[in-house]
This record gives structure tokens, sequence and C-alpha cells, in this order.
């Protein structure tokens, strides 16, 4: 079927155009949620897979789909675009777009929608869903249409030379989620060119269409460059942290704290008692704080920044939200560190070696990335102010980085253990990728996060490994992640469950103080469920470790695997 023949239907040669043209420019993998409107879409992708040109993910949940699709922008630093049809599948995707939308991570949103003129009539699955995500989207297009299969290559062009600037550029204006609603009529799918005979017409539409969106931010919303004195300075980094600032703070010997979700903490100094009890000690000597990134694992890093006598500067070259506590930051593009301060990564000047700094940091690898040559195995016999002896959930982050290599990945669901982690794993551990969604720091799609992951890791390294250090109730709340299809590559992802009754963070919180009925009643919400049946039900292997050596082996196995760790409530082996 060639241009001309009036038998092609319109849809289906947008659709496949569109997908080509994403392709073309640099799109790998993409997700697909099953719906009748969006049919000519999921057809044109599951074709391009047949083809060989693309990685196809589907799931039968849209909000899984999100997070899956959220997890692999993680990972690559590139959108996996994720395709659903009208209606409240659109708002299923309002989670995950909105995690990406703070910490700025790539995302394209394809939702096919019933033509405009159905809005407001009452229409079967139809609504205002174009725009849905508003001002949280680095770009909203709402589709018209398209009725002239002639007409389909140059409309495709247009829109991905409209989506992928801003969806693909390292120094966009603004990254995170762009909405692509397209408007769809009857039929919804049909006939149509070849892959092969479509693909030269799609990209002389895209040589021939207009250049790129400027990607230079506008200087207007910035101040800068300041300079900054290392003896004096502490940097703050949280997740989506400047490497090369941390890298140069660190070789110019500021005092630097390195979130575990930064994947800088190689760089992080070893400061007396632990960053948190160095923080609470009045952070002696400190006259300036410098964050990069998000910085959110815990109240003394908000605390520092909201002192009056210091001076707070954020990095934060893109518009929209950055750390600001007290709203009082200075907003720069640039840090300039002069001088020589007494720290260096992982220890004193005095007692650090020079090489701590460890080996660059690949750019597709958000990682965490202590010196890949430094033993990666667990020291509970010899504990430093950083490292208490290892209780249960201290044993699982042990064994998680004993077993994980740098070609692997940890993912750290939200709540207790990321905080467990972010005490407990030193500069020295490995170097191993960390990730998480840290954005609004919730438990929602975690499982279907990180399997993204698992899924980007392998194909860049077709051993890998991702681990995701999970609660029960983070388990709970997402066991629709654990659902693949039968058709679909299951996610080399071992998940680590520790159970401890419900949500435990909330032990250290103002909230204890309840009358216990109603704290576990509405607070911590124990769950009552069987690890070994859910296992089951949804096709993973499970084992219960009941202490480091089991836990250790079953890691070990580096197959997709449930590992359920029960917890008691001081922090044992139950």
């Amino acid at each position: 079927m060639t241009a001309g023949d009036d038998r092609r239907a319109p849809a289906s040669e947008f659709a496949l155009a569109l997908l080509l043209a994403l392709v073309e420019r640099g799109v790998t993998d993409l997700v697909v949620s099953p719906g009748s409107r969006s049919q000519a879409l999921a057809l044109a992708a599951a074709e391009l897979e047949r083809a060989g040109r693309i990685r196809l993910h589907v799931r039968v949940d849209e909000r899984d789909a999100g997070f899956l699709a959220l997890g692999m922008g993680l990972a690559t630093g590139r959108p996996a675009p994720v395709v659903t049809t009208s209606g409240s599948a659109v708002a299923n995707l309002m989670p995950a777009a909105l995690e990406a939308a703070r910490d700025r991570t790539p995302m394209l949103l394809l939702t096919a929608d019933r033509p405009s003129w159905l809005r407001g009539t009452g229409a079967n699955q139809t609504t205002d869903q174009a725009g849905l995500l508003g001002d949280r989207a680095v770009l909203n297009l709402d589709v018209a249409p398209v009725t002239d299969a002639d007409a389909a290559v140059a409309a495709a062009a247009a829109v991905a030379l409209e989506a992928l600037p801003v969806a693909l550029e390292a120094r966009a204006l603004r990254r995170g989620p762009a909405q692509i609603d397209l408007q769809f009529t009857e039929p919804l799918s049909g006939p149509h060119t070849p892959i092969e005979a479509l693909l030269p017409r799609v990209r002389r539409a895209l040589a021939a269409g207009r250049a790129p969106l400027d990607v230079a931010p506008p200087a207007a919303v910035l101040g800068g460059p300041v300079t900054v004195d290392a003896a004096s300075t502490l940097v703050l980094a949280g997740q989506g942290a400047d490497a090369d600032l941390v890298r140069r703070a660190a070789e110019r010997g500021c005092a630097v704290i390195a979130e575990i979700t930064s994947g800088l903490r190689r760089w992080q100094s070893e400061l007396p008692g632990g960053y948190r009890a160095w923080l609470d000690a009045g952070a002696p000597g400190v006259r300036t704080v410098v964050a990069t990134g998000l910085p959110t694992l815990s109240r003394q890093a908000r605390q520092v920044a909201l002192r009056p006598d210091l001076r707070l500067v954020t990095r934060a070259p893109l518009p929209g939200e950055c750390f600001d506590p007290g709203h009082r930051t200075e907003r720069v593009a640039e840090v300039r560190i002069t001088g020589r301060g007494p720290w260096t990564p992982g220890g004193r000047a005095e007692d650090a070696p020079a090489s701590a700094a460890g080996a660059p940091i690949h750019p597709d690898d958000p990682a965490d990335t202590a010196d890949a040559t430094a033993p990666s195995a667990p020291r509970p016999t010899a504990p430093t102010s950083c490292m208490p002896p290892a209780d249960a959930r201290g044993a699982v982050v042990d064994a998680v980085w004993a077993a994980s290599g740098p070609a692997d990945a940890v993912y750290l669901a939200s709540s207790t253990m990321v905080r467990v982690a972010d005490e407990r794993v030193d500069p020295g551990r490995g170097g191993v990728p960390v990730l998480a969604h840290r954005g609004l720091a919730g438990i929602d799609g975690t499982v279907s996060a990180a399997s993204g992951v698992a899924l980007a890791r392998v194909a860049r390294h077709p051993d890998a490994v991702t681990r995701l250090v999970i609660g029960d109730l983070a388990l709970a709340h997402d066991v629709g992640g654990l659902l693949v299809p039968p058709v679909e590559a299951r996610p080399p992802l071992q998940i680590v469950v520790v159970d401890d009754r419900g949500g435990s963070i909330f032990a250290g919180l103002e909230v204890a103080q309840a009358d216990p009925a109603l704290y576990d009643r509405v607070v911590r919400t124990p769950q009552r469920y069987e690890l070994t049946a859910l296992a089951r039900a949804y096709g993973w292997g499970h084992v219960r470790a009941h202490d480091p050596a089991e836990l250790a082996a079953a890691l070990a196995t580096r197959r997709p695997l449930i590992v359920e760790v029960r917890v008691d409530d001081v922090g044992g082996w139950a």
C-alpha cells in the first residue's frame, strides 16, 4: 500500500508515522496500555517491535504503565513514551507525571482522545483530558484528528519536532512530562503504508521541518555566577544534583553531603558522627550552604538551610521549583569555588587517600558511584561512626550492596529503608547506581518504577540485576506492578520486602505519641497478606530470609525473585 492509496486509514498512517519519527529522533522504548481509542498507536508500536526498531512494554494498568515509563526515564535520561486510551486512563498517569515534574525526569505521554467536538456532550469515555497536567507539563499539545492519509506524515513530523526538543534535550528549557493529546476519528485503525516505504518520507519530513526549540535557559530567571569559599561551604546534594558541581566541591575540600539518591555518594565527606549528627552539632565552620538537586532525606538538611546566619545558594539553572526552605535562596546557574577546605571524599584530608574520589560518572548512569575498585562487602565487625552495627534493616542494606556491582542498580522505595541506606552506605562501598523517585517522595508505583529501571539497565548491560528495597506497605500499594503479561519479558528485578508491619517511619514522628489503637488504625496501618501466595499468584519466585546468610544466598541467585525479611518491633530479625 502506497501514498495515494485511498484504502489507507488516516489514523494508522499517522500513528505509524509519528512513532517512526520519535524512533528516528532517539526513542528506544515505548510503553502501551491497551484501549480502543489508542488502537492505531498500539498496533503501530507492535509492528515496530516486530521490525526490531523499538523495545515495547505492555502493562494493562495505566498507573503502572506511567511508573514503568518513569523508571525508564530515571535510568536513561530519555523518555519512554507511554500510550493510553481516553478518559480516566489519562488520569491514571497523573501520579507518575507529578513525580516526573518535580524531579525533572523526561516523560512523554501519548494520550489518545475523542475528537474535540465531542467534549462537553456526554459522549462515552470523553472528558477534557488535553492539558490535564496544566503547568506541571513542559509541553501540552492538543492535536486535531488527521483525516487525510496523505497529510499524515507531515502532521506526524510536526508533532515530533515540537515534542522531542523538550523531552530529549539535556539542556531543555524545562524537563519533565510532556502531554501530546492525539484526537482520533473512525476508522480507528486499518491499512497503512508499510514501514520501509513510510520511513523515507518520515525522514524527509523531519529534515524539512523547523529547527528545534531554543533550549538555552533565559538569563532573567537566574542570578550569578556566585563565588564561595571552600573552607566555609557546605554542599547539599539531593536527587538530580549537578555531578560536576559536587565533584568540584569535593576536590576543593568543601564539606559535602551527598544523599544516597543523589547518585554521588562517593564524593561525600566523612563528617564526625555521621552527617546528621554533624548538622545537629551546628555544622561548625560553615557560613554558606550550596544546594543542588532536591535534598529530601533528613530534617537536618532543611533545618541548616533555614538558619538565618547562613547564606543559602541553590544551583537551579532551569525554571520551576527548587530547594528553597524559607523562600530565601539565591538561585543561580553557576557556582564557582575558591580556596581549599579541610575535607576530602570519604574522610578528613589527613586521613583519606587522594584517590578517594574514584572514577567519572557515566552520563547514562545516575549512579551512586563510589570507587568501583573499592571492596563492596559489608563490614559489620568494624563499625565506624557512620556505620552502626547492623540490625535487620541495616543488614538488608549491607547485603544488597554486597551483592550488587557497577552494572547492576539499586532502587530504594520511599519511607524507612531509603533513610537506612542513606545513613549506612559510606563512600567506599561499591560503584552501584542508586535510583528512587524522590520528586514527591511517595510510595506510589515503586514496583513499576523499579521494573522500568531494570528493563532499561538490562538493555545496556545484559547481565544487570536491579534490586528493589521496599517496605511491606509500599509493596501493597503497588502490588499491581508485579503483573507482567505472559508475552512480556519479566524484568531482571529482585524485590527485597522489609516487612515491619506497616508504616514504621511514622514511629519517629509526633503522631507516634497518639493513642496506640488510633495510631495503628489510621497511620501505621499494618497489613495482613501472605507474601508467598501473592508471589505465586503473580508468577514470581519467593523466599523468606531468616538471617543475613539466607538473604545473601537469595540475592546471589541473580534471578527475578521476591525476598521477604520480617523485622520485629526493635529492629531484629523476626
